[in-house]
């Protein structure tokens, strides 16, 4: 662990941010369907240690953006700041949003993201840009959780989780949960209001690097501390960072701190014996 921030700032030593180069693509998701995706590649040789952006609750786009809702592209910028630190990264449009096929409200299929996630960590570690022994998932929000699962199923090397919860979403409203029902059924219904974070954060054999914001309004910060225990207690790796006055997006004022951004690739550049 003491070699972590060595190794970090050899890593990437003022001036080294990269070139990137983007594409569109399709993947197999969970049920077989061609999920629309991008990549975004750092120029120069590869193999590139690769992660899958896992979005957040909600009908957001591969992006960010929320459908019907102003234009953004919070994972866009994410996967951006990842290429120019050497990490490749994958998004996708969920079930049935953007170029996805899929019904209207599958974003509300916990158990269907879930299985979409698993299989777009399987494809990525596949390219032939990506580095086999460092791929993993990224995901923000609810996409925090899915990342813990879905790393574990796909045998991922390292998972980060941004802003998530350490807590199941509980009872949101008799009428959401009957729109679950009508897309997912009664198991993606139970499974989505009751499916508990932590239990997923001691299954998942890869190192963790938990991110959190001091002023994160939607998820508290007390649950970034909940996972680290969770972990610690068993006998998981795990690592912690902290962004000060960082919201639910992870922005201090206007954008994540450019540490941060440097910290997150470092990890993921990282051999497993320094990840561990």
């Amino acid at each position: 662990m003491r070699a972590f921030p060595v190794i970090a700032a050899l890593l990437l030593l003022p001036g080294t941010a990269l070139a990137t180069t983007q594409r569109d693509v399709t993947l197999p998701g969970g049920n077989g369907d061609a999920l629309a995706g991008t990549l975004t590649v750092p120029d120069g040789p590869g193999p590139h240690p690769a992660v899958v952006i896992v979005g957040g609750f909600g009908p957001g786009t591969r992006d960010g953006a929320i459908v019907g809702g102003p234009p953004g592209g919070l994972y866009a910028s994410w996967a951006r700041e990842l290429a120019r630190r050497g990490v490749m990264t994958l998004r996708y449009d969920k079930r049935g949003l953007g170029g996805s096929p899929g019904p209207a409200l599958a974003w509300l299929d916990l158990p269907a993201l879930t299985a979409d996630a698993t299989a777009a960590v399987r494809w990525l570690s596949q390219r032939p840009e990506a580095d086999p022994d460092r791929s993993g998932a990224l995901g923000h929000s609810q996409g925090g959780d899915i990342a813990l699962r879905a790393g574990r199923a796909a045998a991922a090397d390292r998972v980060v989780t941004m802003a998530a919860p350490a807590r199941p979403l509980g009872r949101i409203g008799a009428g959401i949960r009957r729109v679950i029902v009508s897309v997912g059924g009664e198991r993606a219904a139970r499974e989505t209001l009751t499916r508990d974070p932590r239990r997923d954060a001691a299954r998942l054999p890869a190192p963790l690097l938990v991110v959190h914001g001091t002023r994160d309004d939607t998820v508290p910060f007390a649950d970034a501390g909940a996972l680290v225990s969770t972990r610690r207690a068993a006998g998981r790796p795990v690592q912690r960072l902290v962004v000060r006055g960082g919201d639910h997006s992870l922005a201090a004022g206007d954008r994540t701190p450019a540490p941060a951004w440097d910290r997150i690739a470092a990890f993921l550049r990282s051999s497993p014996a320094v990840t561990t």
